[in-house]
């Protein structure tokens, strides 16, 4: 018989790698570029500056302007706290990053309103990261000027960066960026073009493909439905304007020759009324004078307004649909149920929690904290950093909540007790219960007991 082969006692481990094999990259992401400038974009009037310029033109439409509204927001409306820090100075450096935060030279809404902005439009955003010397509020100088006077470096202000003025990007011998390329035409002085650092700024990006630096917007989806509602519109407008139908002028006189060219009376008269065919509109002076002879009608085209009003309200719900904002549309249409509408609702508000923690806050507490903690190297002693955390986007069914937590209590699973109570009043964002009042609870000396029925 065949001798089975003994298993080894330890798992065979491949010769490790070197430290110049592991730290040396291999190829390049692959972004598309020609020089300076991304070329991820297949549709030509989508790419560089005309697909901002483009966007831009997008946003201002009333049914995507609903759309983008709708995603910022309930990002807007979210708290922003400081958690995570470890160490002996962990206190002290949590309040220090909610410091830098409220004592900018902008408010923390206008930041996050232009950034979420940037984002939904453009699919990305550059902001350069300004400091200053917190050497109090008396400073004349907005570099030294601050609402604390303990001569730490803060935050003065992170400053954006016009997409207008996007000319392009540096990159590094990996395909990497390096920083963004600013070309500004309305620059007083000099010629307007600079070249911004990234290890100086913030970059913020949507979706996009292989590190595509400039992302890619919310709208992008929304394109072809946007143009086509955008035509429809314009359509309808003008069938309107023209009362549902072409003009016809109908020469009942024989002796007529409109397209006799020898003839000027004849010439004048076809000048006349193709002139009067083409400024044919409902407006303040409407109205035909026709020469004997020549009738005048209103000839029916096959396109309606109902079915142009169709398109217009399929277009439009596409373009909701895009950004998952298609519960908006609750009460206008006449199909859907208010279960699926809820539904929707839910999945949109796991949308805005992922971009606002994954595509802002990573960003920030990934890059600017170390970055204005290492400003202030020797001035706290952690073992790990802050972060900013922003809080919930979807307020809590609490309705949802009561019920089954009530049933929990009363199968006697779950005790009442000061932290339950102290979660659900932060969950429904209600008043925190005074210190006294807890300590008498836990003492036992309150007279009043949560039942099922109070629960309810």
């Amino acid at each position: 018989m065949r001798k089975q082969k003994e298993k080894p006692e330890h798992i065979p481990i491949r010769r490790p790698l070197t430290f110049s094999e592991a730290l040396t990259q291999i190829g390049t992401l692959g972004v598309k570029r020609i020089g300076q400038y991304v070329r991820e974009e297949h549709l030509v009037e989508l790419q560089g500056a005309k697909g901002r310029a483009k966007y831009r033109e997008m946003s201002v439409h009333t049914v995507v302007r609903r759309a983008l509204m709708a995603v910022k927001l309930p990002m807007l409306r979210v708290d922003w706290t400081v958690k995570g820090a470890e160490g002996p100075d962990a206190e002290k450096a949590t309040k220090f990053l909610e410091s830098c935060r409220t004592d900018m030279s902008h408010t923390w809404m206008e930041f996050l309103d232009e950034c979420i902005t940037g984002l939904s439009d453009y699919g990305a955003h550059w902001f350069q990261v300004l400091y200053k010397r917190r050497l109090g509020p008396d400073q004349e100088d907005g570099a030294k000027r601050s609402q604390y006077s303990d001569g730490l470096w803060g935050w003065r202000k992170f400053s954006p960066r016009g997409h207008e003025t996007w000319d392009g990007w540096e990159w590094d011998e990996k395909g990497d960026v390096k920083g963004l390329i600013q070309l500004d035409p309305y620059a007083i002085g000099g010629t307007g073009r600079a070249t911004i650092p990234i290890d100086r700024s913030l970059h913020f990006t949507l979706g996009g493909r292989m590190g595509d630096p400039e992302g890619e917007s919310l709208l992008r989806s929304a394109y072809s439905s946007w143009y086509g509602l955008k035509h429809a519109e314009i359509w309808e407008g003008i069938l309107m304007e023209r009362m549902g139908g072409v003009p016809h002028f109908h020469v009942a006189d024989r002796d007529v020759h409109l397209f006799d060219a020898s003839d000027p009376a004849m010439v004048d008269l076809r000048g006349y009324l193709e002139d009067a065919s083409t400024a044919f509109r409902l407006d303040e002076q409407v109205g035909v004078v026709t020469p004997w002879g020549i009738d005048f009608k209103l000839e029916a085209v096959p396109v309606k307004l109902e079915d142009l009003d169709k398109v217009i309200r399929r277009k439009s719900w596409e373009i909701l649909g895009s950004v998952l904002a298609q519960f908006l549309e609750l009460g206008q249409a006449a199909h859907g149920s208010y279960a699926k509408t809820v539904s929707d609702q839910d999945f949109f508000m796991l949308a805005e929690e992922a971009m606002l923690r994954h595509s802002i806050a990573d960003v920030i507490n990934r890059f600017e904290v170390p970055r204005l903690f290492g400003m202030n190297a020797g001035s706290f002693r952690l073992t790990k950093l802050p972060q900013l955390v922003p809080g919930d986007v979807q307020t809590p069914n609490l309705e949802g909540i009561a019920d089954p937590l009530a049933k929990l209590v009363q199968a006697g699973a779950l005790t009442p007790e000061p932290a339950l109570e102290a979660w659900l009043r932060q969950l429904g964002k209600l008043p925190e219960q005074k210190e006294a009042e807890v300590a008498k609870v836990e003492a036992g000396e309150d007279d009043q007991h949560w039942t099922y029925e109070d629960l309810r």
